[in-house]
């Protein structure tokens, strides 16, 4: 930890240009940006999409370059009456950073200090220093009929975010959180001690679970082509729904992260610590966590205006011998660097791309490789338990059939058995008794559908319908669907394929609408149906909705 420390001194020490924050993840921004993103077809004007968050300076300065071509007729694509209140309301979000827009923003204040711009219930804006401070707050409440009876999310925090003269970004988010979740989750819960997207948390009242969540960074741009971000958060590599490389499902994690663009070159370092599997403590859970590093390098290159392609590697280390120095050499591979340490850590490697065609459609897709051995994919079909792969291939439709606003989403993801697993289940990849990648782990199979419809400015829809198969494990024999056991504990070498084990089949459907009273201020209706077929057990049918109300906060999901 103390060599993160020391690059995070080095990089401040370096000459500093302007910088900001970024965009949290979920934040509706995001809708809009992928739809800019095929709309343009060109990655490069959008700064990149495959990892994520971004920064809140590009993202607004690209925004403003295509509202200035949108009034200037001179966009070879059409925007839509939502599309521009959309990008009004990015422009707004980001005020610091539009600063020409910035009167127009301007509204009657309340007791003349607050909401002087509606996106900051307080903001600071001088030449040398810029603050903006918002309440956070989230409060659903509903029903299951799984037995849970009333389900309720209460969460209420704050967050603040600026920069000092232009060279460095900040930003905190705080909240304290209490929840009362469907069957399914709690037994997500009691099953890996830990509740999904959390970290520490108590038992509240009955069922229910309290938790504090506090994330933050800083970040710099040290030179014309290098971004550095030091923050406690998380991240998310790829185009899709779902990652098979790193998700936002788990715990926040500690990260060092270097973004390099020059050319066509966007070039990833992130070196993260980690928390490593750990028993079940109890109600107290009050002892020190075991730790992993984890580093990672995703390149991507754009090869055309409309094409991007990716490569991906990742190794998690066990953290008992410390953050070896050898893996903070960027333009290194990993698992060479791994071989001559004689360390044993879980390795992998990816390929993705993302194609937009016609200014309407998106392509993407991620290759995992966690195992590779040729004699093996060449016999496929005998199902051997080193073929550790993972496959993702999806598609967008913006205004889809000709409507506008209407949003379209296919995805299908297929995972090996044992992938994302070791030898030694303490370097296996997940956080805080969570997947990192996948929610649901491996030896799976999924299909997703999304439609997000923005009929009016104010008025979000979302339907979801996903529906999976799994092979789960049978009377403690791993068949290779648990991300925490080591692959060591097989039955066999062989005979393994997608749904082997005890197969399992679940299907969820999901609605979603949320009506924007006032900026960064909803009213949500939700409602899930949710099936979960173990052959030869019960059928299970869940039924549950919450009706909310959310202050800058995204709705709490549990999309497995």
């Amino acid at each position: 930890m103390k060599y993160l420390l020391y690059c995070v001194t080095l990089v401040l020490a370096l000459p500093a240009f302007a910088q900001s924050d970024y965009i949290n993840l979920g934040n509706k921004q995001y809708q809009l940006l992928d739809r800019l993103d095929v709309l343009t077809k060109n990655d490069t004007l959008l700064g990149f999409t495959t990892v994520k968050p971004y920064d809140r300076r590009k993202v607004t300065e690209r925004v403003l370059y295509l509202d200035s071509l949108d009034k200037a007729s001179a966009l070879p694509f059409r925007l839509t009456t939502t599309d521009r209140y959309n990008m009004r309301r990015v422009l707004m979000d980001n005020w610091e950073w539009a600063p020409s827009f910035s009167d127009s923003f301007a509204v009657k204040p309340v007791l003349k200090t607050f909401y002087r711009t509606p996106a900051s219930l307080y903001a600071v804006n001088t030449s040398n220093f810029k603050l903006s401070i918002n309440p956070l707050l989230s409060l659903q409440y509903g029903g299951a009929n799984d037995g849970t009876g009333s389900i309720f999310v209460n969460s209420r925090g704050l967050v603040l975010s600026g920069n000092i003269a232009g060279k460095l970004g900040f930003y905190t988010v705080l909240t304290d959180n209490q929840e009362r979740d469907p069957a399914y989750v709690r037994d997500f819960v009691t099953r890996y001690d830990a509740v999904p997207g959390a970290g520490f948390y108590k038992a509240y009242h009955q069922n229910g679970y309290d938790y504090f969540d506090a994330r933050g960074g800083i970040s710099l741009n040290a030179a014309k082509y290098f971004d550095i971000q030091f923050a406690y958060d998380k991240l998310f590599i790829g185009n899709g729904f779902r990652s098979l490389f790193l998700s936002d499902f788990s715990n926040n994690f500690l990260y060092l992260r270097i973004s390099t663009r020059i050319w066509k070159f966007d070039y990833e370092n992130i070196f993260a610590q980690t928390i490593a599997p750990f028993p079940l403590y109890g109600s107290d859970g009050r002892q020190m966590r075991p730790r992993n590093y984890m580093m990672m390098h995703h390149l991507s290159l754009q090869v055309t205006k409309w094409l991007n392609l990716g490569f991906y590697e990742n190794v998690m280390e066990d953290g008992k011998n410390g953050l070896q120095l050898s893996y903070l050499n960027p333009v290194i591979f990993y698992r060479s660097v791994e071989q001559q340490l004689g360390a044993a850590g879980k390795a992998n490697v990816g390929f993705d791309f993302k194609a937009n065609v016609a200014r309407s459609v998106q392509l993407y897709g991620q290759l995992l490789i966690n195992e590779f051995v040729t004699r093996e994919v060449l016999h496929y079909s005998r199902g051997s338990f080193v073929n550790k792969q993972g496959v993702q291939l999806g598609a967008k439709y913006i205004n889809a059939l000709g409507v506008r606003n209407l949003d379209l989403q296919a995805e299908a993801n297929y995972i090996r058995p044992f992938t994302y697993t070791n030898y030694d289940s303490t370097t296996n990849l997940v956080h805080y008794n969570q997947p990192l990648a996948h929610p649901l782990g491996a030896n799976l199979k999924e299909f997703i559908g999304i439609a997000r419809y923005q009929p009016w400015p104010r008025l979000y829809l979302t339907g979801k319908l996903m529906y999976h198969m799994q092979g789960l494990d049978s009377a403690g024999v791993n068949f290779g669907s648990d991300v925490f056991r080591s692959y060591n504990t097989r039955p066999r070498d062989y005979g393994f394929h997608i749904g082997s084990g005890i197969p399992v089949k679940s299907t969820m459907a999901a609605l979603a609408a949320s009506w924007e009273i006032f900026e960064n201020m909803f009213i949500d209706l939700n409602a899930t149906y949710r099936t979960y077929n173990v052959q030869d057990q019960p059928r299970s049918n869940t039924f549950f909705y919450t009706v909310g109300f959310r202050v800058n906060m995204q709705s709490r999901e549990f999309n497995f």
